[in-house]
């Protein structure tokens, strides 16, 4: 390859350049990958974004070019990047991206502030504007005739500003990740789930803003028990640090409260919401929204892992009540062929 003055070029150094998918914006180039932040405009030396993601493989994005004759004499120095809490990875509590996509999460999935594998980068883009295949559930996870139905419910990239990017969590098409953790509890239900789907969006810095995950139990008492177990296990939540699960480290939980007492209820859809900060007893505290939607045998989460202020747009809704409000009213809508009421 070269700069069209016949002067070899090589890989760029990293910085933002010019998006291949849409070259008005400038997405962030690591040196050697691509990753999902985005930025309307940047100067290609702006330092990097914070917890950057790298798109997976198969993107077929074109490597950034740069003249030679724009190149410093030597690579420069990595900007440092300003400190920050470790967010509540989908550790979650991304705890999710699963329980994410989503998605692309820090220490536990958005469905829990707390820690678990959902963290991990999403695997695949649902973003149509992308050149990513989209997304198909492996029938040897998620084992119901109904799956293709979850789709209706989660978040979708034309929900969302064509700044952010939608994307599924690795293992988020699957039954391998949990779906209930909070306080990081034991939840017998999740042995009665039988399709599961969890997608996040990012912002275009590559932050998690927000994440979904719809599933399917094999009857609506798999989703009475686990509205049953949440209730049970945040009651008795202690004060103390509570074992994660393995290479996750101890949080303690504190419930604030319920941040939905104003809300107003979906006919048909129960609901159940939950305030929390999260500490993993080295100062870093995280701030989450969790929320649980039931209708017969479909649980939707709705996971918030900036809680704070307004939140990104999903369908115009700025608000953690408008927000839940659009997915409630499409859970509501899903024939009762598929959930059972």
């Amino acid at each position: 390859m070269t700069d069209g003055g016949d002067l070899p070029t090589a890989r760029a150094y990293p910085g933002w350049y010019p998006d291949p998918m849409t070259p008005a914006r400038r997405r962030y180039w690591t040196g050697s990958s691509w990753t999902y932040a985005t930025s309307d405009a940047v100067p290609v030396d702006h330092p990097p974004p914070l917890d950057v993601l790298t798109l997976p493989p198969g993107h077929r994005l074109p490597d950034p070019v740069a003249p030679r004759s724009a190149w410093p004499t030597s690579a420069p120095a990595p900007a440092k990047r300003p400190q920050r809490p470790v967010k509540w990875a989908l550790a979650v509590v991304v705890g999710l991206l699963v329980g994410v996509v989503g998605v692309v999460l820090s220490t536990r999935s958005p469905s829990k502030p707390s820690a678990s594998p959902a963290t991990s980068v999403p695997e695949v883009s649902l973003d149509p504007r992308s050149t990513l295949p989209l997304p198909t559930i492996p029938s040897t996870q998620n084992n119901d005739p109904s799956t293709a139905a979850l789709m209706a419910v989660v978040v979708k990239p034309e929900d969302v500003p064509a700044s952010a990017s939608v994307v599924i969590f690795q293992g988020g098409a699957g039954l391998g990740q949990p779906t209930l953790d909070l306080c990081n509890g034991t939840y017998p239900s999740e042995s009665r789930r039988v399709a599961r789907l969890q997608d996040t969006v990012l912002d275009n810095q590559g932050h998690i803003a927000l994440s979904t995950e719809a599933v399917l139990y094999g009857d609506s008492g798999g989703t009475t028990q686990a509205f049953t177990e949440l209730r049970s296990v945040t009651a008795a939540c202690p004060s103390t640090p509570v074992p994660g699960p393995a290479g996750q480290p101890p949080v303690i939980t504190t419930f604030n409260p319920p941040p939905d007492s104003a809300w107003p209820q979906t006919p048909s859809v129960t609901r159940q919401a939950y305030d929390l900060t999260s500490d993993d007893g080295a100062g870093q505290l995280s701030h989450t929204v969790a929320v649980y939607l039931r209708r017969g045998r479909a649980l939707l989460g709705v996971y918030f892992t900036q809680a704070d202020g307004p939140q990104l747009p999903v369908e115009g809704q700025t608000s953690i009540q408008g927000i839940v409000g659009v997915f409630a009213k499409r859970l509501a809508a899903l024939p009762t062929s598929v959930v059972g009421a």
